[in-house]
Formats: structure tokens, sequence, C-alpha cells
């Protein structure tokens, strides 16, 4: 961060938001209000209905290492946890908000950094990203929802592995577990991860808020009680003007 500028930088247009850590001389590291202005931004983009589709960055050529240890060793330590609670749901919002979330990872990601990303619903890396759980190497347990968001991305045994014994691994390790799912030259991560998140917001907004409660209703429930209630969804989709139009497109293209 730079002359003033805010650690987590916002902008949105034609349904696309992108959220930039904003602390490149510290490889984005997390501090001062970061956790307050990114829990800020995410709480209204979850109630916009302008918005479709969330991607999160890193400013430079980090995406975010951590908490910021070197710059306060002892304020990282002390500070008061029950003040900032509420501020961990950051993950949860990125997990849970009505908006499909992108984490674009390029360079470091490691601690908070996993965290973040690993709630998204994608993960896409570049050439050059180096991932690694760290908590254990200062002596914590984890936050932020890593561990959880680990488990559901790579399985408990692997989601394990990597918290227990937090070795740093490069993108191709992080693809081949299923940890990230695209893998972009460094110099294309984000003009192709904006690219696709353009794809989804040309899709109805509306199914894609509904696949995306399908998708969370999945991890909760069991396979009766989740058909009942995709079904519900499904039927309030299909009778929606934007599915109407989706229908009208389909048969467009393909000649019928």
């Amino acid at each position: 961060m730079s002359d003033g500028a805010p650690s987590v930088l916002f902008e949105a247009d034609r349904g696309l938001a992108i959220l930039t850590l904003n602390r490149p001389e510290r490889r984005n590291g997390m501090a001062g209000d970061m956790l307050d202005l990114l829990l800020g931004h995410l709480t209204r983009i979850a109630t916009d209905p302008a918005i479709s589709v969330v991607i999160l960055r890193g400013a430079g050529s980090d995406f975010c290492v951590g908490a910021d240890i070197k710059e306060s060793p002892d304020g990282v330590r002390k500070q008061d946890y029950r003040r900032i609670a509420g501020l961990y749901h950051t993950s949860t919002l990125l997990h849970e908000m009505p908006k499909v979330t992108i984490a674009a990872i390029d360079g470091g990601c490691a601690g908070a950094g996993l965290g973040w990303a690993g709630a998204c619903d994608f993960r896409f890396a570049s050439d050059r990203a180096v991932f690694s759980t760290a908590f254990l190497k200062v002596g914590v347990a984890g936050d932020l929802g890593t561990a959880w968001s680990l488990v559901q991305a790579v399985g408990p045994a692997r989601a394990r592995e990597l918290m227990f014994f937090p070795e740093k691994f490069g993108a191709a390790e992080a693809e081949r577990i299923g940890l990230v799912t695209r893998v972009f030259p460094a110099a294309q991560l984000h003009a192709e991860t904006e690219r696709m998140a353009r794809e989804l917001t040309g899709r109805s907004s509306l199914a894609l808020e509904m696949m995306k409660r399908n998708f969370l209703s999945a991890e909760r429930m069991d396979i009766a009680d989740y058909i009942d209630i995709e079904g519900a969804r499904h039927s309030h989709v299909v009778v929606s003007e934007g599915a109407a139009e989706g229908f009208r497109a389909f048969i467009r293209g393909s000649g019928g």
C-alpha cells in the first residue's frame, strides 16, 4: 500500500466485482484494517443485485502471504481476538454469499491468504504461485477457515498433511491435488480469470445464485433432502424470464 491507498481496493462493472488486496510492498500480508475493509466490501457485495461474480486477487506479484508478522510481531500475538472474531467471517462470506467467488492466485499464497483462497468457489493460479499453510511455522493452529476449506478441496487426509507439515508447494502440485482447478502463465492470470468471470456474468444471475446454493446444500444434506430442495429451486429458475431467454438463445444457437 502506498500514497495512502486503502489496503483493499474495490471495483465493479457489468456484474463483476474485483477486490484487490493492496499491500504489495509487504506481499499483501494481512495487517491494519485489511480485515475490516474486506469484510465491509463482501458484506455489501453479498446483497448487491447488480453483482453476480467476485474476483479476489492481490496487487503486485503475490496473492497474500498471511498475517504480516514482521511488521508487528507482538501485535499479531496480542491483538484482541474476541474483537476480530467476526472479521474472520470474511471466509464465510466468500464461501456462502450468493455470488460466484474466484481467487486469482499469483506468487505467494499462505496462511490467511490460503484461508481466503480456499473459501472461494474457484481457485485459479499462475504458474509461479507458491502455497503453504504456514501456521505451525509460527506456532499457531490456523484461522480464517483454512482447515475446513482444505478438507472440502482436497479431502481430510491431504488437508491434515498440508496443515501439520506446512512445506511450500507450487502450482503444478496444487492442481494435481485439486486445490486449484486452472493454472495460467503469470502474465495471463488476471486476464484469463476475468475472461472466465465474464463468461459467468453473461449467464442468468438467478441460475448462478441457485446453482451456488445447491452446492452449499449438498455439503450439508443427504441426497433425498437435497433433491427436494434442488427441485424446488429448479422450478423457481425454470419459470423465470432469464430461463426463458436462455432457452430461446439455445434454440437460436442450435439452429432449431
